[in-house]
């Protein structure tokens, strides 16, 4: 404990320095989200670190370096209440939030408003009703794609809503935001069968972890150089920060967890790029020898049954929060 709590206040000074010499205009609040955060950094953590901008519409991220460090800035317009009471469950990472600027104090008030909200019944039934909407709007774009003929499509979006319910399940009965703990979970929650079955499928007699950081970054750099303008998840920072994820979860000897964090990674480029098409379609407009070396990451050919049966395990982590 003691040394994480010496990585996150590193984090935390890091932040008030980077602050202090970028100077951002119309500043109003920052604070430190992820493992900074929750208060858990670690030697292979980065700084996710979010502004609130006076005077602009959208949210931006980007990647900065700064003494040796990364950090994934994420501007923001200032926030209101409507928003969070509105769709609650995207608010979530309220709760994980440690301020780092805030001097008129204003933002502590709002944020511990924000989530006594979420906390409180009502807050905690509309998370409730809005996650189960989201997963089964997953089940839909599912049973779509299959009757399309898309299989890796239909397997993609109901392995979505299963982790969709994992994070639901982590969030109402553990307590957390980490997606560090999503693999663990993944293993535990749901029909340990099916569950079985298919980690054992996925991520088990996989090549070197190496290889699949290798195949992640070549990935990346080809999405990079088709684009006319850089997009955020393109940017090869962040394959630094994989290699450093990697590299924590190959200390903990926890192999198959690096194979799902490799895969989720090469479903977060698709879906920043191409998530208007299909999966199958995506595929055609890459190289051949790229596209076939991404399937080894993971990616399945689900029929109707599989599709069914990660349904049900959906719905059953869904039936176990209280």
């Amino acid at each position: 404990m003691e040394q994480n709590e010496n990585f996150t206040d590193f984090f935390i000074l890091l932040a008030r320095d980077f602050l202090k010499e970028k100077a951002f205009p119309g500043l109003l609040c920052a604070y430190a989200g992820g493992s900074v955060g929750r208060g858990e950094a670690d030697a292979y953590s980065d700084l996710d670190l979010n502004i609130i901008v006076e005077g602009i519409c959208d949210h931006k991220s980007e990647n900065c370096e700064f003494r040796g460090q990364i950090i994934q800035l994420h501007i923001h317009p200032k926030p209101n209440d409507e928003a969070v009471y509105e769709k609650p469950w995207s608010w979530r990472y309220i709760k994980e939030a440690r301020l780092i600027y805030d001097p008129e104090g204003r933002y502590l008030a709002w944020f511990h408003s924000m989530g006594d909200y979420l906390d409180s019944e009502e807050g905690r039934g509309k998370m409730l009703a809005q996650g189960k909407r989201i997963k089964e709007e997953y089940s839909m774009h599912a049973k779509e794609a299959l009757s399309e003929g898309c299989g890796y499509s239909a397997f993609l979006a109901a392995w979505a809503g299963w982790i969709h319910a994992l994070q639901m399940f982590a969030y109402f009965c553990r307590g957390t935001l980490a997606d560090r703990m999503l693999y663990p979970l993944l293993k535990e929650c749901g029909r340990s069968d099916e569950r079985e079955r298919l980690i054992k499928e996925k991520y088990t007699h996989k090549r070197d972890l190496q290889e699949g950081i290798e195949l992640v970054t070549t990935y990346r750099a080809h999405l990079l150089s088709q684009q006319t303008e850089g997009m955020f998840a393109f940017d090869p920072l962040n394959d630094e920060l994989l290699r450093k994820k990697i590299e924590r979860l190959h200390q903990q000897e926890e192999e198959e967890a690096a194979w799902f964090l490799l895969f989720s990674e090469a479903v977060w480029l698709y879906l920043c790029v191409d998530s208007e098409r299909s999966l199958e379609e995506h595929w055609k407009s890459l190289p051949v020898e790229l596209s076939l070396s991404l399937k080894e990451l993971g990616f399945i050919q689900a029929d109707e049954g599989l599709i069914q049966r990660i349904h049900e395990i959906s719905d059953e982590i869904f039936a176990s929060i209280s």
